[in-house]
C-alpha cells in the first residue's frame, strides 16, 4: 500500500509540473506585443503616433496613400472613328498590292502558254485555263481599288466629323488617391515605428509595434 502511495505521488507531482510548464509557455506567446500592419499596399503619408505614446484601441497609427489606376473615359483607339477608318484603308491597299501581284502573274502565265499553244507543246486547255485565271485576278483588282476607294472617303469624312465635333477634354495623368489608416486593434504603448513618411509599404507589412496595456 506504501509503494502505491509513493507511485500515485509523484504521478501527481509529473502532472503538476507539465501543468506549470503549460502556463508559462502561454505567458511567452501571449506576451502582450501586438504588431500593426498595413492595410494596403502604398506610400506612407503621415505617421500619426510618436514612439512611446499610449494609444487606444482603434486609434490611427499611420495613414497610407493607395492610389489606383484612373479609368478613361475616352474611347479606346480601336474604337475612334479615324483610326478605324485608318485601318480599312489600309487594310484595302494591302489587297491591291496583293491583287496586282496575282495580275502580273496570271498575265505571264498567259504570254507563256501562248507561243507554246501556238507549237503545239501545250494544250489549249491550259491555256484557257490561264486566260481564266488572268480575268479573275482583274476582277479581284477591281474590286481592291474600288473598296480602297470607299475607304478612302470614309476616312476623309470621319476626320470632318473629328474637326467639326468637340473635342474631349484631356484627362489627368495622375491616378486618383485614396487614405487608408492602420489602426490599433488593442490599447497599448507604441514600442517600435518601423515606417516614415514618403516609404512604399505593401500590404501585410509590419508598420509599428505596441505593447498591450501599456507594459
Amino acid at each position: 500500500m506504501t509503494k502505491r502511495r509513493h507511485v500515485l505521488s509523484v504521478a501527481f507531482a509529473l502532472v503538476a509540473c507539465a501543468a506549470a510548464s503549460c502556463r508559462s509557455g502561454a505567458g511567452d506567446e501571449a506576451s502582450g506585443i501586438v504588431v500593426v500592419n498595413a492595410p494596403a499596399s502604398g506610400v506612407v503619408k503621415r505617421v500619426l503616433v510618436n514612439e512611446g505614446a499610449m494609444v487606444n484601441e482603434g486609434a490611427g497609427v499611420v495613414e497610407i496613400v493607395v492610389r489606383t489606376q484612373p479609368q478613361s473615359t475616352q474611347a479606346p483607339p480601336s474604337q475612334d472613328p479615324v483610326v478605324r477608318a485608318a485601318q480599312t484603308l489600309g487594310a484595302a491597299q494591302s489587297e491591291i498590292e496583293a491583287a496586282r501581284a496575282e495580275v502580273v502573274r496570271a498575265e505571264v502565265e498567259v504570254h507563256r502558254l501562248e507561243p507554246l499553244v501556238a507549237a503545239g507543246q501545250s494544250s489549249q486547255g491550259e491555256l484557257d485555263g490561264a486566260r481564266a485565271t488572268y480575268e479573275r485576278a482583274q476582277q479581284r483588282f477591281q474590286r481592291a481599288q474600288t473598296a480602297a476607294q470607299s475607304a478612302q472617303s470614309g476616312l476623309v469624312a470621319a476626320r470632318q466629323q473629328q474637326l467639326g465635333g468637340t473635342k474631349a477634354p484631356a484627362t489627368s495623368t495622375t491616378p486618383p488617391e485614396q487614405v487608408v489608416v492602420a489602426r490599433a486593434s488593442v490599447a497599448g504603448r507604441v514600442s517600435v515605428l518601423n515606417v516614415r513618411v514618403g516609404e512604399t509599404v505593401t500590404a501585410g507589412q509590419p508598420l509599428a509595434t505596441l505593447r498591450a496595456g501599456g507594459e
